[in-house]
């Protein structure tokens, strides 16, 4: 598969080269992780991202909370 980016010319080379090895490697990593079954939130979560929202002026705000959200909200038992 071959992708095309487009980035400013005021960027510098180096870090642009940085990025892409970056990106490559984040994609082979989850490529050879094992695949799990999606828990429900998981699920719910692959619902809503799949499917697009006209909200208007709030779109980067929702994307910005959901993304919060994502990111600080833990599904696991923390009574062990």
């Amino acid at each position: 598969m071959q992708i095309v980016i487009n980035v400013p010319d005021n960027l510098p080379q180096a870090i642009i080269q940085q990025q892409i090895k970056e990106f490559e490697e984040k994609l082979n990593k989850q490529a050879l992780q094992p695949k799990k079954a999606l828990s429900k939130w998981e699920k719910m979560v692959q619902r809503i991202e799949s499917k697009t929202f006209d909200l208007g002026d709030y779109t980067e705000t929702f994307n910005q909370d959901r993304q919060a959200f994502r990111e600080s909200f833990n599904f696991e038992d923390q009574s062990k």
